[in-house]
């Protein structure tokens, strides 16, 4: 059977019902659901930069290495994000998926609750894979609703919309995390972050609605039963473009995640910050670039896709490219206020491949295979991205140390970089911070990399983008 034949079934909703559904859902309802995607979203990414803000306290507290620290940031939370997505991908494009968005806040809350009360590394990296399950909940779900509400020519527009929560949850979590983190305790920011994700939680299983699938697509909407996983990839994999936007946006993140979740970690050590003011710099930063570098990558390129799609791709490129020298200029700068500047300008011209990669994904299918093609790019995203940034530059961290340490084994004379001995104290903290400040400057190289794959990604976008699943056969 062709996928066209595939593409047919009884029940479906048709095209009356589909115009219905969009006056349902009009514009108040549409401003409703992109604010309350957008405050989800502050939450995630407060969860993710408040570890990060208060990972210098708990590190030593537990007593952890900058591996077992990369492991909690990195495939703790990766792992088991990913291995729930794909499940919960796969029912967004078959059940209710404003159900599936509350119920996945509602268990990012109690996880969050239960990283208060963590005791050691494996308590902590338990509940760190707990609050992956409540977040994967989020990119497919939301993808797939943004591309029934909104056509093509607008979804990375609204896509940018809900991703603009991320810089004020980065600056939430980064300020917010440090100050509790010295004033209060690392403990009680877990406590503060699960009390509004409760109540979000509660919003959205009494506000969100259900659109019809494809209703916003010019091909109207999605009819018969979603194509297998297995097909949906076939398909994708078919498109050259996509392939290699996948490899690029999973270089990018991986460079994107490693550095900002030690970014506090090296502020401590290198700059000798307390860790609340180390909480505000790294809000500062993620704050400002966030917001302008999604901001770019989004308006941006929908704007300049108006004169050639493959901007989706050469913005990306070019962003990527100026990303390595500006980090590895900042961090290389002893004067802080001159350095936080270098960092924004390089967070900035980083953050632009984001929004592109999600609403590729979207605009490569139909409306019923959404959920399964934005799983493949969250897979990179977190599992790649969040899970490895962070464990290699943790790994990296370790290795540098201990080159940079001469008084034996820097783990068993430095446990969580503190002298065990009081005359290596200097010793110790001089090696921890070179280890931090090689293992970030190291991974800013992968942007370079990641810059060539969205430039090889160009020479066929616009014909990927023009061949629609039910033309090219399953």
């Amino acid at each position: 059977m062709s996928s066209a034949e595939t593409a047919v079934g009884a029940g479906a909703p048709t095209q009356p019902e589909a115009a219905a559904a969009s006056g349902r859902f009009g514009k108040g309802y549409r401003t409703w659901l992109l604010a309350l995607l957008l405050v989800i979203n502050v939450l995630n990414l407060a969860d993710r930069q408040g570890i990060a803000a208060t990972a210098p306290r708990f590190k030593v507290d537990l007593g952890l290495t900058d591996t077992q620290l990369g492991l909690l940031q990195g495939f703790g939370f990766a792992l088991f994000y990913t291995l729930f997505s794909l499940p919960l991908a796969l029912m967004a494009d078959r059940i209710n998926r404003a159900r599936i968005i509350s119920a996945c806040v509602a268990v990012f809350a109690g996880f969050a609750a239960l990283c208060g009360v963590a005791q050691n590394f494996w308590q902590m990296m338990l509940f760190r894979i707990g609050i992956g399950t409540g977040d994967a909940g989020f990119y497919s779900p939301v993808q797939s609703v943004i591309g029934d509400h909104y056509p093509p020519a607008r979804r990375t527009s609204a896509t940018t919309v809900i991703w603009l929560g991320a810089p004020i949850g980065a600056v939430v979590g980064s300020v917010g995390g440090g100050w509790f983190a010295q004033y209060v305790g690392w403990r009680q920011w877990f406590f503060a972050l699960a009390v509004p994700a409760v109540v979000v939680a509660l919003v959205s299983i009494f506000t969100l609605r259900e659109p019809v699938r494809g209703m916003s697509d010019p091909q109207g909407p999605a009819l018969g039963k979603p194509p297998t996983i297995g097909v949906t990839f076939r398909f994708l994999m078919s498109k050259r473009s996509f392939v290699h936007v996948l490899i690029g946006a999973a270089l990018a993140a991986t460079a994107m995640n490693g550095i900002g979740q030690f970014l506090a970690r090296f502020l401590v050590s290198n700059h000798h910050l307390g860790f609340a003011a180390a909480g505000k710099i790294l809000g500062e930063i993620a704050g400002v670039s966030m917001a302008a570098g999604l901001a770019l990558g989004g308006f941006g390129m929908d704007w300049l896709a108006k004169r050639d799609r493959r901007w989706y791709v050469w913005g990306p490129a070019i962003g990527l490219v100026l990303t390595t020298p500006l980090f590895i200029w900042g961090f290389m700068q002893a004067d802080i206020t001159l350095m936080i500047w270098i960092l924004i300008a390089g967070h900035v011209t980083l953050f632009v491949y984001f929004t592109p990669t999600l609403g590729l994904a979207a605009n490569m299918v139909s409306a019923n295979m959404r959920g399964a093609a934005t799983w493949m790019a969250s897979l990179v995203l977190s599992f790649v991205g969040v899970g490895l940034g962070p464990t290699v530059v943790g790994m990296m961290s370790d290795f540098f140390a201990q080159q940079a340490f001469t008084g034996g084994s820097f783990k068993e004379v430095c446990p969580a970089g503190q002298a065990i001995i009081p005359a290596l104290s200097g010793a110790c903290s001089s090696a921890s911070a070179a280890g931090v400040k090689h293992a970030v400057m190291a991974v800013a190289l992968v942007c370079l990399w990641a810059a060539v794959h969205f430039l090889i990604a160009s020479r066929h976008l616009r014909k990927d983008l023009d061949t629609h699943f039910e033309t090219a056969g399953a």
